[in-house]
């Protein structure tokens, strides 16, 4: 389980110093996925280092809440030490727009010396598709980024505010919460875990056309026997003066393949087709 550590202003700073590594550019692994240019690729330390501290550059950060080291400073990829895909699946429900099911797929594309990676995503397909660059550098697992930021740009089209207040708001929420123990089933195994739970905007004043998501709720579960760490995100609105109106949108790991046994998977598939 996750310990606690206090960490002074010099030593946020040393760790922010080390995080930040610009590296060479990997050329795609074994693949014509037009998605794995990385010549357009971010930093994902970078990255992630923004989303968990852009909104406390005034007081910068005398002590962490859980959910912020649960996130943004512990290495989720670390146990992942070849080109491999994590698979999610995501299933919306709607009263107001269509439901669907769609897959998510992070694909580790190069793992360097130092144990970082290249990362390319697949985010869903269709209508629902969202693009997101390439990242280099990667040592936490950006699927809850992905999942925040396609959040947000959904309420912002749905509601006509801005992406940035709600992106705020869920980063400073984020920073007053504290992570739960709990517990998951995952391949008919119980498995050790943590949730971190948060309402980012019950202590805001909305206006009408974003009142709906007065109670908006989300939840993200985690557990260290998960490859990537992150097996569970949900969110769930229901309406206080509609009971009928509701979403709930849910992304939920599925399992992990290398690269090489997609490829003996690819060659079999193969082979058995020329019988």
């Amino acid at each position: 389980m996750i310990k606690l550590k206090k960490m002074n202003f010099l030593k946020f700073i040393q760790f922010l110093s080390i995080c930040v590594i610009f590296i060479g550019l990997a050329a795609p692994v074994n693949s014509d996925d037009p998605d794995e240019d990385f010549s357009k690729a971010i930093d994902a330390e970078e990255k992630r280092i923004k989303w968990g501290t852009e909104e406390f550059k005034k007081e910068l950060i005398k002590e962490m809440s859980s959910a912020n080291i649960a996130l943004f400073i512990n290495e989720h990829l670390g146990t992942i030490n070849e080109p491999s895909r994590l698979y999610y699946k995501f299933e919306k429900k709607s009263t107001r727009e269509d439901n669907f099911v769609g897959n998510v797929v992070l694909n580790i594309v190069k793992v360097d010396a130092d144990n970082t990676k290249h990362i390319t995503f697949r985010y869903l397909k269709g209508r629902n598709k969202v693009r997101f660059p390439p990242q280099i550098g990667a040592k936490g697992n950006p699927v809850f980024m992905l999942f925040f930021e396609r959040d947000c740009r959904d309420m912002q089209r749905l509601t006509g505010g801005n992406a940035l207040f709600f992106r705020s708001r869920i980063r400073h929420t984020i920073a007053a919460t504290q992570i739960e123990e709990t517990e998951i089933e995952f391949n008919n195994q119980k498995l050790p875990a943590y949730q971190i739970s948060f309402e980012p905007f019950t202590k805001t004043k909305l206006k009408n056309r974003v009142s709906r998501y007065k109670t908006k709720k989300f939840n993200l579960i985690m557990s260290d026997e998960i490859p990537g760490k992150i097996f569970k995100i949900e969110t769930f609105i229901k309406d206080r003066e509609n009971p009928d109106d509701m979403v709930k949108e849910v992304l939920e790991f599925q399992g992990i393949r290398t690269n090489k046994e997609l490829r003996e998977k690819y060659k079999k598939r193969k082979e058995d087709n020329q019988l």
